[in-house]
């Protein structure tokens, strides 16, 4: 029995270095883990004495891993990574769902993709809990590889190399038209029609905008936006008030985050390709069960 105890106490230790890890400032880590900042530098000043070792720099700014902390926390965030994986398959042994679930999603999953299927799965198994990272494209990889996230999620991630993917879905990009608009009643359209008119797009870096860019740039033509933004419900909206012509996939168009006087019309596939949604992990790694069965509710989504 002291045995567990002194696993437990080891274990709530861990969580706390890798808090004062993320946000560099024991105040701050403090609030996350609800304990006292005295209290919790304590606990980090007790374990490095352990370990015979420091494992922060500390100075008036806050504190930051050096060498040693780094290796140490990069062992934490597997350590976690395994036991929740562990906790998640005896709950499912016992018939129950429980777990929690650690995703980074780039901006545009996480706002249209992933509130449905959060509420949906949370329906299913209540006591499922969820830890959601918004990040960029170019940030996926080190998001799996420092062991934050069990899954990513990205359109067109830059970098695929320790991604080991599980799903790979296509979406067609659409048009972002009012029903006023000239071009409102086609079936489908051509990118190069689009163009002639003024074009609102999102932020260079966007998965979206880069296969916009590579099928235009088979053209020979140069998309020179009037409008950027990292946000396409603000993109909607201007267009919603009567300016020019942006673009989306069909995740967005199924979300509620529409407008009466906009409709969506097909680009033609011939020019311009699937642009692919990517859900993936860390390779040579197992997802917890509830994080699987999370995935597999996605798998359904997009067949439907």
């Amino acid at each position: 029995m002291h045995h567990e105890r002194l696993t437990l106490r080891h274990l709530l230790s861990l969580k706390y270095v890798d808090a004062v890890a993320r946000t560099r400032s024991i105040r701050a880590a403090a609030k996350t883990v609800s304990i006292t900042p005295s209290a919790l530098n304590r606990r980090i000043i007790a374990l490095e004495e352990e370990l015979g070792v420091d494992l922060f720099e500390r100075n008036s700014k806050g504190v930051r891993l050096n060498s040693a902390g780094e290796l140490f926390v990069q062992h934490i965030r597997s350590q976690i990574a395994d036991l929740e994986r562990v906790r998640s398959q005896i709950a499912d042994l016992k018939g129950m769902r429980l777990g929690h679930i650690r995703i980074a999603a780039t901006p545009e999953i996480a706002r249209y993709l992933l509130p449905l299927q959060v509420r949906k799965y949370r329906s299913e198994f209540p006591g499922v809990t969820f830890e959601i990272q918004v990040i960029e494209r170019s940030e996926v990889e080190n998001a799996l590889t420092s062991q934050t996230c069990d899954l990513a999620m990205s359109l067109e991630p830059n970098n695929t190399s320790e991604f080991h993917e599980i799903l790979n879905i296509g979406q067609q990009i659409h048009a972002v038209i009012r029903t006023d608009h000239v071009l409102s009643n086609r079936t489908s359209l051509r990118l190069t029609e689009c163009l002639e008119y003024d074009i609102l797009l999102p932020m260079r870096g966007n998965g979206l905008r880069e296969a916009l860019e590579t099928a235009s740039s088979k053209k020979r033509i140069k998309i020179s936006p009037i409008i950027e933004s990292n946000d396409l419900h603000l993109i909607q909206q201007i267009i919603s008030e009567g300016d020019g012509i942006g673009f989306t996939v069909p995740f967005f168009i199924n979300s509620r985050d529409l407008k009466e006087n906009v409709c969506y019309v097909p680009l033609d596939l011939k020019e311009v390709a699937l642009v692919k949604v990517f859900i993936g992990q860390l390779r040579y790694r197992t997802l917890p069960v509830a994080t699987a069965k999370f995935v597999e509710n996605i798998r359904l989504f997009f067949e439907e």
